[in-house]
């Protein structure tokens, strides 16, 4: 029977990436652990050449051929290894903690009521820092707080993660606006906010391009910066940002209703519920997403209809049709 699961070694294997021991031979590893030696001599025969495989990947090798004994000895070597390697390691995982609940980003969240599960699918971020984010699992803003904690007084941070991570920290509203749908001078997170960062991140020619599509008023100077889009632009930029605006109408289902109601009552209209996002180019484009997501009736006037691409088929089709 094995000693370890698969889960013991996913970690194991995780952890020993940033180990300097990676590329030390197995065999004088072992000697120095005072552990039965490595059987396998080749110069390949280091960490390095085990740790990319699963569990599952790891018994089908031909130095293991399917031995769990062999894998929980080459395991076994890994664990101990680590210990050695990093004797403070419960230490730092204690002191982690503890930072964690005096995390000041945390707070600040607590404070202007910022909810720490908001999805950072739903932040404006940039590619690079998502995928810093994916890869430590990193989900919710309360992750992603905890993470910035953890890495400040590693690695030197740079670009919008460690501005998100300033203005968290120091409470700067403004700047936490350029991240989250926060409205400066308020607390809680804000719908037509949020439908205003989802074509943030696209490059500013193309944001200006798509509001211009849209007969969106653009100063002169947007007018010539904006990116001429084709047809097919248009609908690859629309199809990836509808995804986004929908999850997040699903996110704020109790400010939809509210707006719908206001909608409907003939009170405002999408041009004026989304002017509090202050971009005339991202205001165009927050109006397109949510009248054709989410065509609102009103009592002095006929049902609004979507544009006519939301009546075509393929994707927009699919993903936002009549149900």
């Amino acid at each position: 029977m094995a000693k370890f699961t698969s889960t013991e070694w996913d970690d194991i294997r995780k952890k020993f990436r940033n180990s300097i021991m990676a590329d030390t031979a197995l065999i004088s590893l072992a000697q120095n652990l005072d552990t039965k030696e490595w059987p396998h001599s080749g110069d390949d025969e280091k960490p390095s050449k085990y740790i990319e495989f699963s569990y599952d990947e790891l018994l089908m090798l031909p130095e293991l051929a399917g031995n769990a004994d062999k894998a929980d000895h080459l395991i076994g070597i890994l664990k101990e290894t680590l210990a050695f390697d990093d004797p403070f390691g419960d230490m730092v995982a204690q002191v982690e903690e503890t930072a964690a609940k005096d995390n000041p980003i945390l707070k600040t969240l607590a404070r202007l009521n910022i909810p720490a599960a908001y999805p950072m699918a739903l932040a404006n971020f940039s590619e690079g820092t998502r995928i810093v984010c994916a890869s430590e699992g990193v989900k919710t803003v309360g992750e992603f707080a905890n993470l910035g904690q953890q890495m400040a007084t590693r690695v030197v941070l740079g670009g919008d993660f460690r501005n998100a991570l300033n203005a968290l920290t120091q409470g700067d509203e403004e700047g936490i606006g350029q991240f989250l749908p926060f409205r400066k001078g308020s607390t809680g997170l804000h719908l037509a906010e949020a439908i205003g960062l989802v074509a943030a991140g696209l490059p500013r020619p193309d944001q200006l391009g798509l509001a211009k599509a849209y007969g969106a008023k653009l100063s002169p100077s947007d007018a010539a910066a904006a990116k001429t889009l084709t047809k097919e632009q248009i609908t690859k930029l629309e199809s990836g940002l509808r995804v986004t605006a929908t999850a997040a109408f699903e996110w704020f289902k109790d400010q939809k209703e509210a707006m719908s109601k206001l909608l409907e009552s003939g009170d405002s209209t999408y041009e004026r519920y989304f002017v509090v996002i202050n971009d005339p180019a991202r205001e165009a484009i927050a109006v397109k997403l949510a009248t054709a997501i989410h065509p609102v009736s009103r009592k002095s006037g006929p049902v609004a209809s979507a544009p006519a691409e939301a009546k075509k088929g393929g994707l927009f089709g699919r993903l936002f049709g009549k149900r």
